[in-house]
């Protein structure tokens, strides 16, 4: 695993890269109304999140070269892994599917601060373009790569465990829930995404099986 620096600094930047997260995906959630687009939040959320999101990759892969187990190419660690991938993909998948189906039936009330629904399908193809390419990209370098790499870093089935679990509460949070029920949802898929990572020691696997569950929870919204 890496060699961290002291707990301070560690602690510092992780809070760095959760306030990029945070703060693009507020901007995120002001760009789209039901009326449309806000161009000018539009053209701010992507400056931001673009910038922000290069920032945090550029820093992941700097540290990555610090681990004794760096990860394999995209192609080799998708096809080494890909049952337990696909597992991933179809839990994630089902959750926000079943979620989803709950509420349309009125077993369940929607989330508050979802995705908006709108005529204008310039709302939609933005909310897709955002959410799978930049919000779920920077999310999972949040809960899963520079978590992993600040904290629990033992090799241990205990590290391991309590990983898994405080990734999932961190996932939660920073999807700012409207709900309790959606912090538990969004807690649950991170506990997907967090297992994804520590099977494969591929962060760009947990960043896969986010992407196509952001993608399919845009869609069904």
């Amino acid at each position: 695993m890496r060699v961290g620096e002291s707990p301070g600094t560690d602690f510092v930047r992780y809070l760095i890269w959760i306030v990029f997260s945070i703060v693009t995906l507020i901007l995120k959630n002001h760009a789209a109304s039901q009326k449309g687009l806000s161009v000018p939040i539009v053209i701010i959320f992507f400056i931001i999140g673009l910038v922000t999101l290069f920032l945090m990759i550029r820093k992941y892969v700097r540290e990555e070269k610090s681990f004794s187990d760096t990860a394999d190419g995209f192609a080799y660690s998708l096809v080494s892994n890909i049952g337990f991938i696909s597992l991933m993909i179809i839990m994630a998948c089902l959750l926000r599917i079943m979620v989803s189906y709950l509420q349309v039936t009125g077993k369940l009330p929607s989330f508050q601060n979802d995705d908006v629904v709108s005529s204008d399908q310039k709302v939609f193809v933005f909310n897709m373009v955002a959410n799978v390419f930049v919000i779920a990209v920077q999310q999972q370098l949040v809960q899963t790569g520079f978590f992993f790499n600040y904290f629990f870093r033992e090799s241990s089935a205990y590290s391991a465990v309590m990983g898994i679990i405080f990734s999932g509460i961190i996932a939660g949070l920073i999807s700012l829930p409207g709900s309790f029920l959606q912090f538990l949802m969004m807690m649950a898929l991170g506990w997907c995404y967090a297992l994804t990572y520590l099977y494969t020691k591929d962060e760009k696997m947990a960043i896969f099986v986010a992407m196509i569950s952001a993608a399919i929870g845009t869609i069904i919204i």
